[in-house]
């Protein structure tokens, strides 16, 4: 078997190097679409992609993880493993081999590992880019999920048997999966780590040849050892960055685009003569509630007035035009541990006993008048207009603040509580439940990136604890009483399970709502 260092590479330099360079003035004016490239089975040369929003960072553990930034994340930077999107199964990337308990990861890393730059990459350098992620000053919204309520007790390279040991201190059943995010930043990039929110330091396949923030990005791939098959991926990425859905079709229908995410109504005019691959999120969009005890939603029975007022179906259809569909559980059907039965738990929506429960907590015609900020954001289209409208329709004043999704992140995830209700994206890169601890769970302590709405859920903290401890059907089984306990006690609300319908006319691959598994590009035809 060919190593991946001496595995042949197809690029050649001289002439080939002046016509890939004409290949990529060419791409970033349009896609491939006379498909001379495309061979069945095969990686294309050069594939023209639209981001939905432009990367707010090259620093994957200080981003907001818009869809951009993932996008990006995964050319640029690699990790110890990956999760298949089509088996579910963990599968090596820079990490040929592993042992995990509840407490402790073992990984063996492989031999010859590089940064993009040509910096040689050892088991110390990976483990420094972990000891970053784990430390709480980094402020990093990831460092809980990855790592567990209790943290890392400790990180141990070894260079010499190109190992990497990583300890938690408290149970944490999906360490394994949280080295599949875990992105390893080169040394450089750790040295300055301000820079780097303006100039990757990355282990990933590909490099950045020439960007333009907010606009366009043109990626090489550099031949990564981490890849088993250096051909298993496109020679040439060309990222743009169009943020509206419509003109995302437009340039798709024009064959200026060769992969377009399309997330509402611009998707029917495609659909008919057009192929598409869904992505479907992990974990279904939300509404979430300020439960501070000054503010009006930490009243439980304001919360289920909100719940019963607000049609899921009819969210759906205004925030994402039919693309996504409607969701009675957060834990989405393609997650770990999905508990279908926990879909009867929560309030059923009803107009008329919502308004009687408003009257009933003493609100509305000839009680106290009660004023809810709504907090919505860009992407959910004209979602937040029919919460709005339907909450107005009970008799509650709505003040609406719209923005971005960056902006709307920066509201919630501060100290302030300017907000009361927002239908929240939990859209995770975890196939599993416990990225919800780290949003709803007093366990992981008050403020911060922790807790933003400050929910005091008991049951929740007792059953995603056992949960955490423990594998295989009990594991499973406290995640579903976790999951109940949140939906009975109306600190959530679920509402949409966001779909994107990836087209790429004559090409295939695997896809998750926010991103495009690059290693898994293939030509159809």
């Amino acid at each position: 078997m060919i190593s991946p260092r001496t595995r042949p590479w197809r690029r050649t330099v001289g002439l080939a190097g002046a016509l890939v360079l004409s290949t990529s003035i060419l791409a970033a004016c349009g896609g491939s679409s006379d498909e001379g490239d495309r061979v069945a089975g095969e990686a294309p040369d050069s594939v023209v992609m639209d981001l939905r929003n432009d990367p707010d960072t090259f620093d994957p553990f200080l981003t907001a993880a818009d869809q951009g930034a993932v996008q990006m994340y995964e050319a640029i930077y690699d990790t110890p493993v990956r999760r298949d999107m089509k088996t579910g199964e963990y599968v090596p990337a820079m990490a040929t081999e592993w042992e995990v308990t509840t407490t402790k990861i073992d990984m063996t890393f492989k031999e010859g590992l590089t940064c993009a730059d040509g910096t040689k990459l050892t088991a110390t350098d990976i483990a420094n880019s972990m000891k970053r992620l784990a430390d709480p000053k980094t402020g990093s919204i990831y460092t809980g999920r990855l790592f567990g309520a209790g943290g890392v007790k400790e990180i141990v390279a070894d260079d010499a048997a190109n190992t990497v040991s990583i300890e938690v201190n408290d149970p944490h059943s999906d360490l394994l999966d949280s080295m599949s995010t875990a992105f390893v930043i080169c040394p450089k990039g750790l040295q300055d780590t301000e820079k780097l929110a303006t100039e990757p330091q990355g282990s990933g396949p590909y490099k950045i040849t020439s960007l333009k923030r907010g606009d366009t990005y043109e990626l090489e791939a550099w031949g990564s050892p981490a890849l088993e098959d250096p051909a298993s991926v496109p020679d040439k990425i060309t990222f743009r960055v169009i943020t509206n859905d419509a003109t995302r079709a437009n340039l798709f229908e024009t064959g200026e685009t060769d992969i377009a995410g399309i997330l509402g109504r611009d998707s029917e005019r495609l659909e008919g003569s057009h192929e598409f691959i869904q992505g479907k999120a992990f974990e279904a969009d939300s509404l979430t509630f300020n439960q501070r005890p000054e503010a009006p939603m930490s009243d439980e029975r304001l919360r289920r007035v909100v719940a019963q007022a607000i049609d899921a179906a009819a969210y759906t259809k205004a925030a994402s035009f039919g693309v996504g569909e409607p969701a009675n559980t957060v834990v989405t059907p393609n997650m770990d541990c999905y508990t279908e039965s926990n879909g009867e738990l929560g309030l059923k929506y009803d107009p008329d006993q919502a308004k009687a429960d408003l009257e009933a907590a003493g609100y509305g015609p000839g009680g106290k008048k009660l004023t809810v900020r709504l907090l919505g954001y860009d992407v959910q289209n004209s979602g937040p207009d029919y919460v709005a409208d339907a909450l107005r329709k009970i008799g509650i004043d709505v003040k609406v603040t719209n923005g971005t999704q960056a902006q709307a992140g920066a509201i919630v995830y501060g100290d302030e509580g300017d907000w009361d209700v927002i239908v929240f994206p939990y859209l995770s890169a975890a196939p599993h439940p416990y990225p919800l601890v780290t949003k709803m769970s007093s366990n992981l302590g008050e403020g911060g990136s922790y807790n933003f709405g400050r929910t005091r859920n008991d049951d929740f903290d007792k059953f995603s604890a056992v949960a955490t401890s423990s594998l295989g059907e009990e594991r499973c089984e406290n995640w579903g009483k976790a999951e109940a306990a949140l939906l009975e006690q109306t600190n959530l609300v679920p509402l949409l399970w966001p779909i994107a319908n990836y087209y790429a006319d004559g090409l295939t691959f695997n896809a998750t709502y926010r991103t495009v598994d690059l290693r898994t590009i293939r030509g159809t035809e």
